[in-house]
């Protein structure tokens, strides 16, 4: 029977034993087929609001290169000046040699540690491997300026806490540590980028068959043998991944050379398009110059990345893992190693959060342990100070809005990419990356004169558009995770019994992906409570968070400031961490980052 009003569905034919006619099958794929071959609407969305938040900032970088001041001023004429002073002179090769050269260093170190600390915790029986790994993803909680500002109170050559210390300890003048100097400035990037390299090698050898090494030992390959002949080549499209955006990591970003004022035969290009944008008598010609030769390198990078990751398909394991993985015995190397590998969360977290406490809790910047004197008063009367007050609301609200509207833009372009085919499919999947590519302080430049006409310039809002163009690509990997184990014919059974695409993805498609949905939530909720590169630049004086007010604190000398500054934004983000684990039950998945 039917309800009044309600016309009758009509019913696929059913053969004997309960199967589709294939007349009715055929026809069924062929609607299938048909949606998606249409451009849909929500792709046309997407498209258009890709090209607002992403595409034309770009294109106004490379539009201000070629102007004689900054795009928009009175008088800003057709210029070929700033270009060739950055592609046609000398003036920047030391600046581009010595960025080449640091950030692949940084990243060909960062992949040998996190290979081999991955293949330790992963094969090895090595001691309190749960501790261990929550060692090594700490610091992915840590603003890595936080984490700079913190060794630059540590290792700084003259008023360093450890050269300091050790100097009326010992009886000599010697520096002991200088973390202004080329190789300190790669060891601060190391400890906060080797988390990103541990996680995607660890994610690929926890999803490798164990029996291609068992059969390796079977055949009579040692331990070496094995690792070198077997693991490593599974492994090495994780491994050449990690090089490539650990190297692109490095080459745009500025606040951590900045902080610990690196003092070199070079200055890195992130840092000269700082100078540029911000220091008197300011070039932003010259900013869009170099912001656009920081593209071209981060672009290749990322095409490198992007290409690994393709040929990693190649070794997927079709079935189930038939055998566990050999466990490699230690023996006497077993707790020298576990002691080795305690060290990077000491060096990244323990004493970095010891630097600051110690400081923030100091009415004067003091490193001298002899004279130092704490009191509460001091940490209060910087909380309790309008700005800082200001600040933490602007985080709190750029903590909330960023990744709720990334998480929604980063679902659709990954429903697109996934459930969609055709040209436009493809565009939205390449455009959605580009933030990946363009540096934070390259892509702000363009915010900045992209809407500095516009009610919108230093405002939050402004700040919350440009983070979440930032952050969109990380959203979209999470939710392209989740819809890839979600089978489509779900959604299109959903759609052949009425149900509109809308629908059919809140009521099919959403309920398996919130997970992953959840998870790229709270990292970003992390991400954008921390982030400095981009907000640097857009925000104003009453749209400033925690991070650009600890960065002024850090250029105004005032390091007692900046410690209860990174105290507080560390809380911010311990809260985030502790709300989403134990209130909403979620869990950041490492094979998703």
């Amino acid at each position: 029977m039917t309800s009044l009003g309600t016309e009758p569905r009509p019913r696929a034919d059913m053969r004997a034993g309960g199967a589709l006619d294939p007349a009715v099958t055929v026809t069924i794929e062929t609607k299938a087929k048909a949606l998606r071959r249409r451009p849909s609407a929500l792709a046309v969305v997407m498209l258009v609001l890709l090209t607002g938040l992403i595409l034309v900032p770009v294109a106004t970088v490379f539009f201000g290169a070629f102007q004689s001041a900054a795009p928009g001023l009175p008088g800003s004429t057709f210029s070929l000046r700033a270009v060739l002073s950055v592609y046609a002179s000398p003036a920047y090769v030391s600046s581009i040699v010595g960025t080449l050269l640091m950030s692949i260093g940084v990243a060909a170190i960062a992949v040998v540690l996190g290979a081999l600390a991955a293949w330790i915790l992963a094969r090895t029986d090595v001691r309190l491997r749960a501790i261990l790994e929550l060692g090594l993803i700490a610091p992915l909680f840590i603003s890595p300026f936080i984490g700079a500002v913190a060794w630059n109170m540590l290792g700084a050559p003259r008023s360093g806490i450890i050269n300091v210390n050790l100097q009326w300890l010992l009886g000599t003048d010697t520096t002991y540590v200088d973390i202004s100097t080329v190789p300190g400035v790669m060891f601060v990037q190391l400890l906060y980028f080797l988390p990103y390299t541990y996680m995607l090698i660890s994610s690929s050898l926890k999803n490798m068959d164990p029996s291609l090494e068992e059969a390796s030992y079977l055949n009579g390959r040692g331990i070496v043998q094995t690792a070198l002949r077997v693991t490593l080549p599974v492994v090495r499209p994780a491994i050449v991944a990690s090089f490539f955006m650990i190297a692109v990591f490095s080459t745009g970003i500025f606040a951590i050379p900045a902080a610990l004022g690196m003092d070199a035969w070079f200055s890195p290009l992130a840092v000269q398009v700082y100078r540029k944008m911000t220091v008197f008598p300011a070039d932003p010609p010259a900013a869009a110059a170099l912001g656009t030769l920081i593209f071209w390198f981060t672009l290749l990078g990322i095409y490198f990345y992007r290409r690994s990751l393709r040929n990693g398909r190649r070794f997927v394991t079709v079935g189930g893992k038939a055998t566990r993985p050999r466990v490699v015995r230690l023996r006497w190397a077993r707790w020298p190693i576990t002691i080795l590998l305690s060290l990077y969360g000491f060096f990244a977290a323990v004493l970095p959060y010891a630097a600051i406490i110690l400081i923030s809790l100091t009415p004067y910047t003091i490193t001298d342990l002899r004279k130092m004197t704490w009191s509460f008063d001091s940490l209060w009367k910087v909380m309790s100070s309008p700005e800082v007050t200001s600040a933490l609301l602007n985080t709190i609200w750029i903590a909330l809005a960023v990744p709720t509207l990334a998480v929604a833009l980063g679902l659709g372009v990954a429903y697109v990419s996934i459930r969609e085919r055709g040209r436009l499919a493809t565009v939205i999947d390449y455009v959605s990356n580009f933030p990946m590519a363009v540096p934070g302080i390259v892509f702000a430049t363009g915010i900045v004169w992209l809407y500095v006409r516009t009610p919108l310039y230093a405002t939050i809002g402004l700040l919350i558009i440009t983070l979440v163009a930032a952050y969109m690509p990380q959203a979209a990997r999470f939710a392209a995770t989740g819809l890839m184990q979600v089978d489509g014919s779900l959604e299109e059974a959903a759609r052949m019994n009425g149900a509109s695409k809308i629908k059919a993805i809140l009521t099919v498609t959403m309920p398996i992906v919130a997970p992953s949905l959840a998870s790229s939530w709270v990292l970003l909720f992390i991400f954008s409570s921390r982030e400095v590169n981009e907000a640097v630049i857009v925000a104003g004086p009453r749209s400033q968070p925690l991070s650009v007010l600890a960065w002024n604190y850090v250029e105004d000398g005032q390091l007692n400031q900046t410690a209860v500054v990174g105290l507080l934004m560390s809380l911010i983000m311990l809260a985030g961490l502790i709300i989403s684990r134990f209130v909403f039950r979620v869990r950041i998945n490492s094979s998703q980052l």
